[in-house]
């Protein structure tokens, strides 16, 4: 991970983690207050050689993400959006 796009947050999953039949790439939504207002992250886990923590990738659940951030570039409904994604390298039960 570069040291120059690091990002940590910790946050509540905002509903159940979608995860491939393979086991290998999971991506869910992390919603971290501040001030009383909401931001919500967008995240992707990739398995690689590691397992896929189906235990913390539930809505409710309280995770904390060590990560890099890289540009999402879409398109819906015939309008683009373009924003950013975090790529979680890391992830673990914000209570550990």
């Amino acid at each position: 991970m570069k040291s120059d796009n690091l990002i940590q947050i910790s946050g509540f999953l905002t509903k159940d983690a979608r995860i491939n039949d393979a086991m290998t790439f999971a991506s869910f939504s992390i919603a971290h207050r501040v001030n009383n207002e909401a931001m919500f992250f967008n995240c992707v886990l990739f398995a690689k050689d590691k397992k896929i923590p189906t235990d913390l990738l539930l809505k409710g659940k309280e995770v904390f993400v060590k990560g890099f951030l890289r540009p999402n570039n879409y398109s819906k409904d015939g309008k683009a959006f373009s924003g950013f994604q975090v790529v979680a390298e890391k992830i673990r039960s914000a209570n550990e």
